[in-house]
């Protein structure tokens, strides 16, 4: 058994989700710089609580790796990582603030009748 030793001490260390969904070991990520602490306490206002529609999506594993990894080390949960980087993304589309045509909007509201 101590013979083995050396071959397991020279594998590189993968986080359960590489193991889990057979990805290759991801680069080592430099830590994040330090908060200063006046940053750190700076005051966060209380959010409103809004209703959230639940959905499901696919994404590749990468993604979903990066997307994991961030939630750890960024500290926000996912529903929020999301909210963030869609509401960034829509910025520029001038599409997504065009009223959906009568037929889809109806149709959406029959899944969701609490839909302005």
């Amino acid at each position: 058994m101590v013979a083995n030793m050396g071959k397991v001490e020279g594998l590189p260390a993968q986080t359960a989700d590489e193991l889990i969904y057979a990805l290759t070991p991801s680069p080592a990520v430099p830590a994040a710089p330090s908060v200063p602490v006046a940053a750190a306490a700076a005051p966060v206002s209380s959010p409103v609580s809004v209703a959230k529609i639940p959905f499901t999506n696919q994404l590749t594993p990468e993604t979903f790796l990066r997307l994991k990894q961030f939630e750890c080390w960024g500290g926000m949960e996912i529903q929020d990582i999301l909210e963030e980087a869609l509401t960034a993304f829509f910025a520029g589309k001038p599409e997504a603030d065009r009223e959906l045509p009568a037929k889809a909007k109806e149709k959406l509201r029959k899944k969701l009748p609490n839909l302005q």
